[in-house]
């Protein structure tokens, strides 16, 4: 997948720094992220089942997951957000080129 041809998932959001999805590109990057995220959770719970000698483990498990998650999502989303243009905007037609 080239993260760099030119085509923009992402809108400003309306409230300045954040990214809005407006793609199918973009829904499928917040999927992955919220299945991400349950994946980690589901995954902490197991380690602190199977592990429950090591109480920590299962917190410090979904720690570097969720970090691990964020990371992947905002950097995709920032490389693929035009910030020139707002979430209303966009859907109004205002800023399209």
């Amino acid at each position: 997948m080239n993260f760099n041809d030119g085509r923009f998932w992402f809108v400003r959001s309306n409230g300045g720094n954040g990214s809005y999805p407006v793609t199918l590109e973009g829904w499928a990057v917040v999927l992955a992220f919220v299945l991400g995220v349950m994946a980690t959770a589901v995954t902490a719970y197991a380690v602190q089942v199977v592990v429950p000698e090591i109480p920590w483990l299962g917190f410090a498990v979904f720690g570097v997951g969720m970090a691990a998650d964020a990371t992947a999502f905002i950097l995709i989303a920032r490389s693929k957000t035009d910030w020139s243009i707002t979430a209303s905007d966009y859907f109004s037609g205002k800023g399209t080129r």
